[in-house]
């Protein structure tokens, strides 16, 4: 029986957990839950593969909520292994990530995100990211419009077709945190996820609770 478990991070950004499936009907489950929340992952054991193959952090830090205190966990869209730490209600995690900077867009190996000043906000839309998708040859892409430290993220992911305006961000997050410099990044729902970057490693943090289960 196939069993999913939805979370929402920082106050927003409902991400459903999907354990029990079989690989032959991940698309079907994926369009399902999509018309709830804004994010499907699909875990066997310690790894988290995402709808899209890409990588999502918000979800990362979803999984590594339902483990123990403390330890490691791998996520489609990045080869190294992720270590993770809960503490309370809030959920930590480190990893080194390689990306790429073209002026306002940032590369991760699996998802890519433009920064654009809300002055300069232009219509985002599927195809606009659709076409950076192709451009960059990458499974997903997001655009983050912000203000100061606040954003507004929109995802696209190519496998599913899926185009939505989020609650909240953490890959975005962490792009936007690397071209502006900021760290604490204040997502739609007002909360904040913080980032810090040391060197060649990032460290993500945010509050993550059970919606449902």
């Amino acid at each position: 029986m196939i069993v999913f478990t939805i979370l929402k991070i920082a106050n927003g950004n409902l991400t459903a957990l999907v354990y029990n499936y079989s690989n032959n009907i991940k698309e079907k489950i994926a369009k399902q839950l999509l018309k709830t929340v804004e994010q499907v992952g699909f875990i066997k054991n310690n790894r988290l593969e995402m709808m899209g193959g890409e990588l999502c952090i918000n979800a990362t830090l979803a999984f590594a909520s339902q483990l123990s205190k403390k330890g490691i966990l791998y996520t489609s869209g990045i080869k190294n292994l992720i270590k993770y730490e809960n503490q309370a209600n809030k959920t930590l995690i480190e990893f080194p990530l390689k990306y790429k900077q073209i002026n306002n867009v940032i590369l991760f190996n699996g998802i890519g995100f433009i920064c654009i000043d809300k002055k300069d906000k232009q219509k985002i839309s599927k195809s606009f990211l659709l076409g950076f998708s192709d451009k960059y040859g990458l499974p997903a892409f997001g655009a983050i419009v912000y203000e100061k430290n606040k954003i507004i993220p929109y995802v696209y992911v190519k496998t599913v077709n899926s185009f939505v305006k989020e609650t909240a961000c953490g890959s975005g997050s962490i792009a936007f945190s690397l071209f502006s410099g900021y760290k604490n990044i204040i997502q739609p729902t007002g909360k904040v996820i913080n980032i810090r970057i040391k060197k060649d490693k990032i460290f993500v943090s945010a509050e993550v609770k059970e919606v449902l289960k």
